[in-house]
């Protein structure tokens, strides 16, 4: 199959209202401690010619090592080396992985919502969540990308399914640390396919 990318899109759009690896080590019921990553949890999207299975990681350098976070009653506490942290650092990085799948024996072909024959075309909108409140959050153009398409065989079967990763730099200076970073995937024509969610 060639590997050839046809078109990707990002886009931030200014509204205000309303598989990757996981590390993460439990110490007790209410105390998380993170190991560099922050998961967004995989989903299975159904659609009628087709599957798309979409997960994810948050990261920034070391700051999510060692990252410990502390239910206390009706809020969160964030702390690292003993200090407490209250915000993001300056940007975070995710990064998201989209494979499509036939989904059926019946079904010929990956879902053409993303991925149409060797090509490929994704949106992404990205938004801080509080509570039930959405603010729009920055990510440079020049920092998203999609690292290309390849195709993954499947074993004992005569065919491959596609697979993307992309990475996206979101601005994060000054959010509170107990904020939801949300990400929404469209298709080409504009149409909502889901929406991640993401926060230590």
């Amino acid at each position: 199959m060639a590997r050839t990318m046809r078109a990707v899109m990002f886009f931030v759009v200014v509204t205000v209202g309303v598989i990757l690896p996981f590390r993460i080590d439990a110490r007790g019921r209410n105390n998380l401690k993170y190991d560099g990553t922050v998961d967004f949890g995989p989903q299975l999207l159904h659609f009628v010619d087709g599957c798309v299975a979409i997960d994810g990681t948050m990261t920034s350098g070391s700051f999510f090592d060692g990252l410990k976070r502390i239910d206390m009653d009706s809020r969160l506490e964030f702390k690292k080396s003993g200090r407490v942290v209250t915000e993001y650092p300056e940007s975070v990085t995710t990064s998201i992985r989209i494979v499509g799948d036939r989904c059926g024996t019946a079904l010929l072909n990956a879902p053409r919502s993303i991925f149409q024959g060797d090509s490929y075309s994704v949106k992404f909108k990205v938004e801080w969540k509080k509570g039930m409140q959405l603010r729009p959050a920055s990510m440079s153009s020049a920092a998203a990308h999609c690292l290309g398409l390849s195709s993954i065989p499947i074993p004992h079967q005569d065919f491959t399914i596609p697979s993307i990763t992309c990475q996206l730099t979101v601005d994060s200076k000054g959010v509170p640390l107990d904020d939801h970073l949300i990400v929404s995937l469209f298709s080409a024509e504009g149409k909502r396919l889901t929406r991640l969610s993401v926060a230590p």
